[in-house]
């Protein structure tokens, strides 16, 4: 099956959404230097979860140091609602996302914000990335409901993201069966649960374009390490960050 593709574009690098699935390393904090002295990150792209690191200063330089180094940024600030730590008020997350937007290469913002259409298309006319989430971390709606969603959310995405909690083998059909459709958009499928684990690795294998791996601590539960998911899905590692 021909699937949809977009690229994340830096000042210095373009990188390809679509083709094979893309290892996402989630980065929890700015501390530090990136890469660490002597070590290559096994990811494509780094997500940077500003929701958890907080904003210290020179957040965004160091988000430009990143992406300079070789490692497109994806900036999330998630909502606490949809498991994350940000329970401020949402217009500032707004002004957020528009600093953000001036400097890296991609942002996510959740389906059910306000502020989805709006970050979009400031994304848009910056000729950036947005990926529209979606997250339930109880369960798996009905294929239906999610069909619904990544419909709608595709007049506007770049990246559909689509992330639910696996309680049973009929709700992991319900995820396979989404990512055998033709949706017109490069589209993202999680499965969360320790249980379910082995669906981080085969849901990319089956069309998921992006696969997220942590690089400091998981985020989700059933979350693997950037570098076990690159190695079981077979990715070559990367020999230097300037050869990205």
């Amino acid at each position: 099956m021909t699937r949809p593709k977009t690229t994340f574009r830096t000042d210095r690098h373009h990188l390809l959404a679509g083709k094979s699935p893309l290892v996402a390393g989630v980065l929890c904090s700015l501390r530090g230097k990136f890469p660490p002295a002597g070590r290559t990150p096994a990811c494509d792209l780094v997500e940077v979860r500003l929701d958890i690191t907080g904003r210290p200063a020179g957040w965004l330089e160091k988000c430009r140091a990143i992406q300079d180094a070789g490692w497109p940024v994806l900036l999330t600030i998630r909502l606490a609602v949809e498991g994350g730590r940000w329970k401020n008020d949402d217009t500032k997350r707004f002004r957020v996302y528009e600093e953000g937007l001036a400097a890296i290469a991609a942002v996510d913002v959740e389906w059910r914000s306000p502020f989805a259409r709006p970050v979009a298309a400031r994304a848009k006319e910056l000729g950036k990335l947005c990926v529209v989430s979606f997250h339930d971390f109880d369960k798996t709606p009905p294929a239906q409901e999610l069909a619904a969603i990544i419909k709608a959310a595709r007049k506007f995405a770049d990246i559909v993201k689509i992330s639910t909690r696996l309680n049973n083998p009929a709700e992991e059909k319900i995820l396979r069966s989404l990512l055998g459709k033709k949706w017109n958009v490069p589209l993202c499928v999680i499965g969360m649960g320790p249980e379910y684990a082995h669906t981080r690795v085969e849901f990319p294998r089956l069309g998921s374009c992006l696969a997220y791996g942590y690089l400091d601590h998981p985020t989700a539960p059933g979350q693997l390490s950037a570098a076990e998911l690159t190695n079981l899905l077979g990715k070559a590692p990367r020999k230097t960050a300037k050869g990205a």
